[in-house]
Parts: structure tokens; C-alpha cells; sequence
């Protein structure tokens, strides 16, 4: 039995809040020790995560993870000063900079991905049937 089939039926979604919820838990902390094998906690991997997919601004990252910008300003701080990420000037507005990650900071950023030890085989172990699905399924939740 699969561990959310032990949460309480509350509503209708229950069960899907609850696989949602230990897929989450699953996710996280199989990337927090990928990043915590690289000298990196699971905050800054993601921040450097998201940088490597395209620069964003403090503001951007802030609204990721639903906090302040000043609460980014520090995480991001120390992945310059280790060069993982720069700050460039936003060529569509010169006020603001723009979290970008260097040559060093994508490889490192890869390497947390591909040192999972959960997510991997898991995604591995399914058919291209099931992956399609998962796919679907993702894309279905995360629209719009």
C-alpha cells in the first residue's frame, strides 16, 4: 500500500493532495542531498537551478519561492561570491539585475540533478507509456 493511502478521505481530491504531497517530500529531499553533497543547501541549489534555466531577477526568484526579495538577496549573495551565479544588468531595464548563471554554476547545477538518487530510477523504471503519462499529468496540474 502506498504511503498516502494511509491519509484520512477528507474531501474529494484527498488522495491526490496526498500522493501530491509525499511526491513533494520525495522530490525535495532527494535534491537536498544531491545539493548537500555539493556544498550547497537545498535553497541555493534551486535558486542556482532556476539560474541556470534562464537569468530572473531577485524579484522573479522571490516570487518562486513566495517570499521577499531581501530574503533572495542573501541565498544569492553567496552563490556569487562562491561564482556560481552573476548579476547582469536587465537590457530591458537598466534599474534592475538579472540572476544568471555562470559556465560553473550550470555545471553544478546539472550535476545536483543527475547525482539523484530517487528521482532517476524512478523515472527510469517506467515505460514510455507511463512517462507520457506523468508528463501529461504534470502538465495538466501546472498550466496556467
Amino acid at each position: 500500500m502506498p504511503p498516502y493511502a494511509l491519509e484520512p478521505a477528507a474531501s474529494e481530491h484527498a488522495e491526490i493532495r496526498a500522493a501530491l504531497h509525499e511526491l513533494v517530500g520525495r522530490f525535495l529531499a532527494d535534491y537536498e542531498r544531491a545539493a548537500n553533497a555539493h556544498g550547497l543547501t537545498l535553497t541555493q541549489a534551486r535558486v542556482l537551478g532556476f539560474a541556470a534555466c534562464e537569468p530572473l531577477s531577485q524579484r522573479r526568484l522571490a516570487e518562486r519561492f513566495g517570499c521577499d526579495p531581501s530574503n533572495i538577496s542573501v541565498i544569492v549573495d553567496r552563490l556569487v561570491e562562491r561564482e556560481l551565479v552573476e548579476r547582469r544588468p536587465d537590457p530591458g531595464d537598466g534599474r534592475v539585475k538579472l540572476i544568471a548563471a555562470t559556465d560553473a554554476g550550470r555545471g553544478l547545477a546539472d550535476r545536483c540533478c543527475q547525482d539523484r538518487e530517487w528521482l532517476g530510477p524512478a523515472l527510469d523504471g517506467l515505460t514510455a507509456d507511463e512517462l507520457e503519462a506523468v508528463r501529461a499529468g504534470l502538465t495538466l496540474l501546472t498550466r496556467g
